[in-house]
């Protein structure tokens, strides 16, 4: 229930924060230039790509949301990858919204310095990549963990002490 319940708070989040930036607020600087509400429309994916292709992005997110809803019920109860999967399904149903509301994203934070500027964004992307991220982390642990040479059993010379009738099943 966490999961759904996290998903669904990235969604409202979002969509909350797209209608305060468009209805309340504005183009408007932060901090100077460097941070600033720019209010932009993507009708393609990330950084602008593949603009106007609304409806096989529809379907891509569609897919997707399914395959982070499957992978959440075949992992274990415990597993610490549900709450990075949850904040992509949550990111990915913010951005959905917008394609099927409104037939494009709404983005609106703006960070840079001048010209050279990061390509604007939002919440929802904020979430997709902090649970991007957070699952790679996990990945890059468990791969880093078994590959790790095993450190060898220290033997104590009173375990060297045992009699040569000691057994394989007595050393247990």
């Amino acid at each position: 229930m966490i999961f759904y319940a996290l998903a669904i708070f990235v969604v409202l989040l979002d969509q909350l924060a797209k209608w305060w930036i468009v209805h309340r607020v504005g183009d408007r600087s932060l901090c100077g230039e460097v941070l600033r509400f720019t209010v932009t429309h993507n009708t393609g994916a990330a950084f602008g790509l593949f603009p106007g292709a609304r409806i096989p992005f529809i379907v891509i997110s569609v897919a997707a949301a399914a395959g982070l809803v499957y992978a959440h019920h075949a992992l274990a109860p415990s597993d610490r990858r549900r709450p990075f999967l949850a904040l992509i399904l949550g990111g990915n149903l913010g951005n959905l919204a917008d394609r099927l509301r409104v037939g494009r994203v709404t983005d609106f934070i703006d960070m840079g310095i001048g010209t050279t500027r990061w390509p604007v964004y939002n919440v929802a992307d904020i979430a997709v990549v902090c649970g991007a991220v957070g699952l790679g982390w996990l990945l890059l642990r468990d791969v880093m963990h078994e590959r790790a040479p095993r450190s060898p059993v220290l033997v104590s010379a009173a375990d060297d002490s045992a009699g040569p009738e000691e057994t394989a099943a007595d050393a247990r």
